[in-house]
């Protein structure tokens, strides 16, 4: 996939929307998920899968990603705040939980874990309706960056906390 720094407003920007939701999934999944607790830190709880469906993905190879950059991991944390210009509390909650629910993706492969039918099935929808409310999603994002509510890139969300 080809990383773009910057949004192309003269370009589809639901489509770029989409491809930096894409480019976020696959940097999530690329994260290391173990190893991440403090030294001297325990948990005395087992490790537990709450989704049955966490358990059906299949390691084609004991073969890892390679580890995210900062600048990949800059880039997911900015997309992953473009979700909170969905709404908060029950506003736009099932576009919200649609977008994250497609944004599951094998680290490996980049294969969506999840079909439209199953994210369809999870929120009692079909799946045309899921896939709809992704694109929606995308579209209230993307007019959002063209009318400048939300920051593009890091510099310009440094800027906007800067002076807030």
């Amino acid at each position: 996939m080809k990383r773009r720094h910057r949004m192309d407003l003269t370009r589809d920007v639901p489509k770029q929307v989409a491809e930096w939701l894409d480019e976020a999934a696959l940097t999530l999944a690329a994260l290391p998920a173990h190893g991440l607790r403090p030294s001297g830190a325990r948990g005395f709880w087992p490790d537990i899968v709450t989704d049955e469906e966490d358990l059906e993905w299949v390691r084609e190879s004991d073969i890892l990603p390679p580890r995210p950059t900062p600048d990949d991991v800059s880039r997911m944390d900015l997309v992953f705040s473009w979700l909170t210009f969905l709404g908060e509390g029950n506003a736009n909650r099932e576009l919200r939980l649609v977008v994250q629910l497609y944004m599951r993706v094998h680290p490996i492969s980049g294969k969506h874990l999840l079909s439209w039918e199953k994210i369809g099935r999870k929120l009692g929808i079909g799946r045309n309706t899921a896939q709809r409310r992704y694109l929606t999603a995308c579209c209230l994002i993307a007019e959002k960056i063209r009318t400048g509510q939300i920051p593009v890139d890091r510099l310009d969300q440094n800027a906007q906390f800067s002076t807030s």
